[in-house]
């Protein structure tokens, strides 16, 4: 051990002269303690919640969309189908038609995304099967059945077996101007789902593809079975969903390719926006310990200032003199840590165990706030503890660094 590993952990165990410097000393741990306490339990939150929505998400959205680039249909759909099935990465792929359209059900109006699906596919995709609570799946045979979501029935005042209507957009300018009638189809309603979205379960319905085809085909003309708006793909790894996105952009470079990640960027960097924020904000916390460790270590300063002047007539260089109080600011912010980052840990494991801190169930789908502890937050907020402490120690170390010894030792 070096001369100034072991004076600086000398001055820490010693009994300062000037109680107040061991005061701040304290607090200055303590600061460290309860700064890496809250970043680890606050962003574990915030790692709880956002992965609960990613599942909600995941479960509900392709890991892959591709679309075309103009936002109408697409223009070769059998081969985008065909290229994007080709890839060893995917695990299946399926059609879709989707489109904004008015539903009618006892008097309320409702606008509404109504969604056309292949059955079959849908269910290697999607959990929307398996999120239907009332009623049942669509048949795949059958062009005069949908399936609503809870918030939806509920604005509706529908049930399952209930007859709703859907009026198409298509032709509504024509019937404004001349004496047409836009394109009305009656649907029963055959069940009732629940995503653990409002978005979904409040505005969007889903319907056979032919169906939808019918209702948003232009007025007059054919409908064709081609007519789709894009194709939705699952992966064996959602992990590679980046990788596949470069692979189909270059082999369909008219059409435009969308993760999991993609569809959702908004809502994600809003997570990611106030991720950041906790971090800066909470890291505040150790900033103000840090100027405790400042106010201490030169206080230190101070009262050793003979015995510093003593060391450099002995020998001891400016940097050794650094050194000493570099690493008395090192040490604090270690242990405090150290200690912090373990409270921060008791906290959570509690939290998951015991669900400390409930939420009401009428208003969140979960009973307790989530936690969601990752190795990488702990060693990045012990890293920004000990940075800030050390850093703190650079104006006392230098300051003691250039103490002239005859001055200290003059009237010793």
């Amino acid at each position: 051990m070096s001369y100034s590993s072991f004076i600086a952990l000398r001055y820490l165990k010693s009994k300062r002269k000037t109680a107040s410097v061991s005061i701040i000393s304290l607090i200055s741990l303590l600061g460290v303690i309860v700064g890496t306490a809250a970043l680890i339990i606050v962003i574990s939150v915030f790692n709880g919640f956002q992965g609960i929505v990613t599942d909600i998400l995941i479960n509900f959205d392709p890991h892959i969309r591709v679309t075309a680039e103009s936002g109408e249909y697409l223009s070769h759909p059998e081969k985008v189908m065909a290229e994007v099935s080709s890839l060893r990465e995917v695990r299946t792929a399926t059609m879709f038609l989707s489109g904004k359209a008015m539903i009618v059900s006892g008097g309320v109006n409702r606008a509404v995304n109504v969604v056309g699906i292949v059955p079959e596919g849908n269910e290697r995709i999607s959990s929307l099967s398996q999120s239907v609570g009332l009623g049942k799946f669509l048949d795949p045979g059958r062009n005069d059945q949908i399936i609503i979501g809870l918030s939806l029935a509920d604005a509706l005042g529908a049930v399952v077996g209930d007859s709703i209507a859907i009026i198409s957009p298509a032709g509504i300018e024509r019937s404004l101007t001349q004496f047409y009638q836009p394109k009305v189809q009656k649907f029963a309603v055959t069940g009732i789902y629940q995503s653990q979205n409002k978005d979904y379960d409040a505005y969007y319905a889903y319907v056979n593809l032919p169906a939808a085809q019918y209702l948003f085909s232009p007025p007059d003309v054919p409908v064709s079975p081609s007519m789709v708006n894009g194709v939705d793909a699952k992966l064996y790894d959602i992990g590679k969903a980046n990788e596949v996105k470069a692979k189909l952009e270059k082999m369909l470079p008219g059409d435009r390719v969308e993760t999991w990640y993609d569809l959702h960027k908004d809502l994600y960097e809003m997570m990611t926006i106030e991720r950041v924020v906790a971090y800066i904000v909470l890291s505040l916390i150790i900033l103000i310990a840090a100027f405790n460790i400042l106010g201490s270590l030169t206080m230190t300063v101070i009262e050793k200032r003979r015995e510093i002047g003593v060391m450099k007539a002995m020998g001891a260089t400016e940097s050794g003199i650094m050194k000493i109080y570099m690493l008395e600011g090192a040490v604090i912010g270690l242990f405090g840590s150290l200690i912090g980052l373990a409270v921060g840990f008791g906290v959570g494991e509690a939290q998951i165990k015991y669900q400390l801190f409930k939420l009401d169930t009428n208003v969140y789908i979960i009973p307790a706030l989530p936690v969601s502890m990752h190795v990488s937050d702990f060693i990045i907020v012990g890293i920004i503890a000990v940075v800030i402490c050390s850093l703190a120690a650079l104006y006392p170390a230098k300051r003691a660094s250039r103490i002239d010894p005859a001055d200290a030792v003059r009237w010793e």
